[in-house]
C-alpha cells in the first residue's frame, strides 16, 4: 500500500511543532529586569578595610525565587590593595563557597574594578553570598609583615550586584525578598477609623521589614515599587502584581491581613500569588527568662581563621533586650585550636564593649574559653557593640614559610547576653524605642495628621526588635485630660490646644530655652513662628511621645516625623535629650535640634509668667552666699554666748 506524501509532510510538521513547543516551554516568556544592589544600599556606608594576611568579607543578598540569568547577572567589586604588597599576592572571590575568580595584586593595581559572573543557582537556593578572601604578603616573613600593619585590602562601597531574574516573580515572597531604592504606601484619602489603624500598622510593618528603604506616604498611585491599601473585603488579602509601572503589593485594610504579612514574612513560605487569612498567632511574645543567645540575635556560630589581630563583633540594641537591663553580662563559649607556648607562640583575648576594654585573657595553650563577663550598664547606648579580639603572635622561628593559622569559633546557642531585670524609664529619648514594650496606642487629633503619626511610628519601628502595632484613638477637638486606658505607652499627634499634660515645654504661650551656664537664650519661640516639636516624658510612669507644633503650620510636625522615618538621614539614630525642635530654614531644608530639658540640662522660661523654680535656679549662687552669711552670723552669736568667761563671785 502506498503512503500519502502529504500525510508524511504533516507528520514532520507536527514533530517540528512539538519540538519547538518543548523548547519554548523552557525559555522564559519575559526576561526580568536588572536589579542593581550596591554595597552602600546593603548597609556598607563606608568602604570595608580588610586587614591581615588572609581576612574574609562575606556579603549576602536574597536570590530571586526562580533563579538568576547567569548570562546577565554579575557582581562588580572594587578591590584596592596596599601599594607595598607583593605583586604575587592573590585575592579569591567565591560565590556560595564556589570559587569563581582569582586575581593578582599586581593586576589589581592596574585595574581595581573586577566583574565576576554569578553562576546558575541550584534549585531552592534562597541567598547569594559573595566572599572576598585575600592572601596577602610583603615578604617571606609573615611575622614581620603583620608587624608593619600594611597587610591591607579595601573593598569599595561602590561595589554592586546586578541580578537578572530568570522569570519575573509575582509571588508575595518575591516582593518581600527584594531591596528597593524606595517604596510608596498608597492610602485612600477618606478612611474609616478601622482603615486608618490598618494604614498605620501597614506603614509601621513596612518600615520594620525594609529598614534601609525610604517609604513615602501617598494618596495616589505612583511609578515604581508600591504597596496599596485595599478595602477590607479585598480577596485575597495579599496579592503581588507586576505592571508596566512597577511592582505592586496589594494588602487588605484588615488587622488580620497585616499580621499575616508579618507572620508569613518570618517564614520561608509565600510562594503563591495570594494567601487567605484564617488565624494569626498573637504577635506580642515575652522575652525568654532574661536571656538572649547569639543565635537569637541573628549570629550563627561565627568563625575566625587567620593570623595577627582578629575580631568578632556582635551588634545588639536595647530594643532586642526589651529595655535598659540591670546586671547585664555576656556568657562566652569559645573554642579554638591550641597555640603552642613552648616554641614562643602566644595568644591573648580581649573583651570590649563600645570600645571600652573590660577583660583580658591569656589563651596560650588553651582550646576553650568559658567565661561570664559583666557588662557595665553605664556604657550601654541605643546601639551597642560587643567585640572579642584575639591577638595571635608567632615566635620568630615559626615565621618563615608555612604557618598554621588560628581558628576560633563562638558557639551561638550557649553564648549570649544575661540580665536580672530592667531599669525604670528615665524620660530620655536615648531609651526609645526599647521602653515601648507591650500594648500601645496612638492618639490622633485629626485624620489629616495620620501621615505624620505613621512616619513617627515607622521611625521607631525601624529601631525596634519587632514592629510597633498600636491601637488608634481620635482625640476630642476641645481638648482636655486624656482618658486613661489599658496601654503601656502612647504616642500623641495633636495640636497644642488638644492636649493638657505636664510636658517639658508647655505650648500655651511663647517660651525660651536658656543655657544655665551663661544664662543666654538658645531658642526663643514667638507666637507668630512655626516650629515642630517632639517631646518625650512620663505620664504616671508610662512613656509618652507628643508630636505637635507651635504656630499655624502643622506641616512642620509632619516634616519632622518624615525626617525621622527616612533611613538615609539617620536622624532617628541620633535622638538625644527629651525634646526635638524643627523649623523650616528654607522650603527645602528643615533644621532639627535636640534639647535636654531635664533638671540637669537646659531650662525653659515663659516670658510674662512667674516661675519660682527658674528664679531659684538663676540666683542660686547668691542664695547660697546669703545663707552661708546667715549661718556664719548665727554660729558667731552662739559662740559668743557659749565661750564667754565665767565671772568670779564678789565676796560678801
Amino acid at each position: 500500500m502506498s503512503r500519502d506524501p502529504n500525510k508524511k509532510v504533516s507528520q514532520r510538521r507536527r514533530r517540528w511543532a512539538l519540538l519547538v513547543a518543548s523548547l519554548l516551554c523552557c525559555v522564559p516568556v519575559e526576561a526580568g529586569q536588572a536589579e542593581p544592589l550596591s554595597f552602600q544600599r546593603l548597609g556598607y556606608e563606608r568602604s570595608v578595610l580588610l586587614q591581615g594576611s588572609n581576612p574574609r568579607l562575606d556579603v549576602t543578598v536574597p536570590a530571586p525565587i526562580n533563579g538568576v540569568d547567569p548570562e546577565a547577572s554579575f557582581v562588580q567589586l572594587r578591590l584596592e590593595p596596599s601599594p607595598v604588597l607583593k605583586p604575587t599576592s592573590t585575592v579569591r572571590v567565591l560565590i556560595n563557597d564556589e570559587l569563581v575568580g582569582i586575581f593578582l595584586v599586581g593586576d589589581l593595581r592596574q585595574e581595581p574594578v573586577v566583574r565576576v559572573p554569578i553562576p546558575d543557582l541550584p534549585p531552592g537556593e534562597r541567598f547569594i553570598t559573595v566572599s572576598v578572601q585575600p592572601f596577602l604578603s610583603i615578604s617571606d616573613d609573615i611575622c614581620a609583615d603583620l608587624n608593619t600593619g600594611n597587610l591591607l585590602l579595601t573593598v569599595g562601597r561602590d561595589s554592586f550586584f546586578e541580578l537578572v531574574p530568570r522569570v519575573p516573580d509575582t509571588t508575595v515572597a518575591g516582593f518581600l525578598r527584594l531591596v528597593y531604592p524606595q517604596l510608596t504606601l498608597v492610602v485612600p484619602a477618606n478612611l474609616t477609623p478601622e482603615a486608618a489603624e490598618a494604614a498605620l500598622w501597614l506603614y509601621s510593618l513596612l518600615s520594620h521589614l525594609f529598614p534601609q528603604t525610604p517609604i513615602l506616604w501617598s494618596n495616589r498611585p505612583v511609578a515604581g515599587a508600591q504597596v496599596t491599601l485595599e478595602p477590607a473585603n479585598f480577596t485575597p488579602h495579599l496579592q503581588h502584581e507586576i505592571t508596566p509601572e512597577g511592582s505592586r503589593l496589594r494588602v487588605a485594610a484588615r488587622r488580620e491581613a497585616i499580621l499575616a504579612l508579618y507572620e508569613e514574612w518570618k517564614r520561608a513560605g509565600l510562594v503563591s500569588r495570594g494567601i487567605q487569612v484564617t488565624r494569626v498567632a498573637d504577635l506580642e511574645r515575652a522575652l525568654r527568662a532574661n536571656r538572649l543567645s547569639f543565635r537569637e540575635l541573628g549570629i550563627v556560630d561565627p568563625l575566625l581563621r587567620g593570623f595577627g589581630s582578629q575580631s568578632l563583633v556582635f551588634n545588639f540594641n536595647l530594643s532586642q533586650l526589651g529595655g535598659r537591663p540591670r546586671d547585664l553580662a555576656a556568657q562566652l563559649d569559645v573554642i579554638m585550636n591550641p597555640v603552642d607556648g613552648r616554641v614562643g607562640d602566644r595568644l591573648t583575648g580581649y573583651v570590649f564593649l563600645n570600645g571600652v576594654l573590660l577583660r583580658t585573657y591569656n589563651l596560650t595553650g588553651r582550646t576553650q574559653l568559658n567565661e561570664t563577663v559583666t557588662l557595665p550598664t553605664r556604657l550601654l547606648r541605643r546601639f551597642n557593640q560587643l567585640e572579642l579580639r584575639f591577638d595571635y603572635g608567632a615566635s620568630p622561628g615559626n615565621c618563615q614559610g608555612s604557618l598554621t593559622p588560628l581558628t576560633v569559633q563562638v558557639r551561638s546557642d550557649s553564648s549570649g547576653l544575661l540580665w536580672s531585670g530592667y531599669q525604670a524609664p528615665s524620660g530620655e529619648l536615648q531609651e526609645i524605642p526599647a521602653v515601648l514594650q507591650g500594648s500601645g496606642r496612638v492618639g490622633l487629633g485629626d485624620l489629616q495628621l495620620l501621615p505624620a503619626a505613621a512616619y513617627l511610628v515607622g521611625a521607631l519601628s525601624r529601631l525596634a526588635a519587632r514592629p510597633l502595632l498600636p491601637a488608634v484613638k481620635f482625640l476630642p477637638k476641645e481638648g482636655g485630660k486624656l482618658e486613661s486606658g489599658n496601654f503601656a505607652w502612647q504616642i500623641l499627634v495633636a495640636a497644642p490646644e488638644q492636649v493638657e499634660l505636664n510636658s517639658p515645654i508647655r505650648l500655651g504661650s511663647q517660651f525660651e530655652i536658656l543655657n544655665p551656664l551663661n544664662q543666654q537664650v538658645a531658642l526663643a519661640a514667638q507666637p507668630q513662628e512655626n516650629l515642630g516639636l517632639l517631646q518625650y516624658f512620663l505620664v504616671q510612669g508610662k512613656p509618652t511621645l507628643w508630636l505637635s507644633w507651635w504656630g499655624s503650620d502643622p506641616a512642620l510636625a509632619e516634616r519632622l516625623s518624615r525626617g525621622l522615618a527616612d533611613p538615609r538621614s539617620r536622624l532617628a539614630n541620633q535622638l538625644q535629650g527629651n525634646v526635638l525642635t524643627a523649623y523650616a530654614a528654607t522650603p527645602q531644608l528643615t533644621q532639627v535640634q535636640s534639647w535636654d530639658l531635664t533638671p540637669q540640662g537646659y531650662r525653659v522660661r515663659y516670658p510674662g509668667r512667674f516661675s519660682w523654680q527658674l528664679l531659684l535656679w538663676q540666683y542660686r549662687y547668691w542664695l547660697v552666699l546669703v545663707l552661708a552669711l546667715l549661718l556664719a552670723v548665727g554660729a558667731w552669736n552662739v559662740y559668743q554666748r557659749l565661750a564667754r568667761r565665767p565671772e568670779s563671785p564678789i565676796p560678801s
